[in-house]
């Protein structure tokens, strides 16, 4: 994720910080030293750090056990509404994913019991301040572990549904349902928000986004996951030269309808030219080359690659279309379109 970097490795998982997380966790802390607002003091910041404390806590609950069935952990990274474990994959077995996902609550839920063993032994020795706020910490950890129980995803609750249905029907038929779920489940949150709190709406919104992207991500991985490059690339390649004008180009986008196209010398793949390359030249500068102007730091794939691996590509560097290229030639295209209809054709035969 970007924008957030390393502060420890606990279990070989690198925990880091968001730094939208740390430019919270400063203000709070500005706010309490100087008063700002006289509710929030220096415990009261002491105690919501605690409260992040516990997330890391929650979080690694996870990918502890997820550790221990051999899914590997890429990072856990702590965000101002919570932590997020980057998984590998997620796991197919239901025993596994019910077990994973229970770690996380059940680890709030035992924070929260050990609080109140202490809060009952030593409660006598300690000053009002220091039991208000234990008793304050106690409740924190409930409310998290049992608001982690909902049965909507992404909490841990979506996460325990879809092992349960699993268990009686295919993953992605058990996602697809828990994802629905889900989505019912923030509608009710939303309406309930309207007539008496703000906050359980964009809690709603969160909810049926995450619900629908998780539903997303496990068809992708489920039934593009042994699918190759080759097997929906298009073979058929327009490309054009590094000699082409921006004038030349535009025509060509308006009369095939494609919105970038590869640029070749002599076979070779040496960069590629978009409409929005092209949309920033001036119209009186439109005779210019396409090699003054193309993209030559290029995102590529292999006719063998993994397509998920491909569309990960296209996400993260937030691009519509991959060259194919083997021993430097190109060899086909790889659009979000083409994954788009491949994907719509299988969900049709599940259906």
């Amino acid at each position: 994720m970007k924008y957030s970097f390393k502060i420890f490795s606990v279990f070989g998982i690198p925990v880091e910080l968001h730094i939208t997380f740390l430019v919270l966790m400063l203000l709070i802390y500005i706010v309490a030293f100087f008063k700002i607002i006289p509710s929030i003091n220096l415990l009261t910041a002491v105690l919501i750090t605690l409260v992040f404390a516990t997330v890391v806590i929650h979080e690694l609950s996870h990918s502890y056990l997820a550790k221990r069935y051999g899914i590997r952990i890429e990072r856990i990274v702590l965000l101002p509404i919570g932590g997020l474990s980057e998984m590998e994959e997620i796991p197919k077995d239901p025993a596994q994913e019910l077990r994973i996902a229970l770690a996380g609550p059940v680890s709030n839920l035992v924070i929260a019991l050990i609080s109140y063993i202490v809060l009952i032994i030593f409660g006598s020795f300690l000053s009002i301040v220091l039991s208000g706020a234990l008793y304050y910490f106690i409740i924190v950890n409930l409310l998290l572990g049992l608001f982690n129980l909902l049965p909507a995803f992404p909490m841990d609750g979506g996460r325990i549904l879809r092992a349960f249905l699993a268990e009686r029907m295919s993953f992605i038929k058990a996602t697809k349902l828990a994802a629905s779920i889900g989505k019912q489940f923030a509608i009710i949150m939303a309406v309930i928000g309207v007539f008496f709190n703000f906050l359980l709406i964009l809690i709603a919104i969160f909810v049926y986004i995450g619900a629908d992207a998780e539903y997303k991500s496990v068809v992708v991985s489920t039934l593009l996951g042994d699918e190759m490059v080759k097997d929906i690339m298009t073979t058929d390649v327009h490309t054009l030269t590094p000699e082409d004008t921006v004038q030349e180009t535009l025509k060509t986008m308006f009369r095939e309808k494609h919105m970038g196209y590869p640029v070749t010398d002599d076979g070779k793949l040496v960069g590629i030219i978009t409409f929005d390359d092209i949309s920033k030249i001036p119209e009186n500068e439109r005779d210019m080359l396409i090699k003054d102007i193309m993209t030559r730091e290029l995102i590529l794939s292999d006719p063998n690659e993994d397509l998920v691996e491909t569309i990960g590509k296209l996400n993260k560097n937030r691009i519509g279309r991959v060259p194919v290229v083997k021993n430097g030639e190109i060899v086909g295209i790889v659009s979000k379109t083409d994954i788009t209809n491949t994907l719509q054709k299988k969900e049709l035969k599940l259906d």
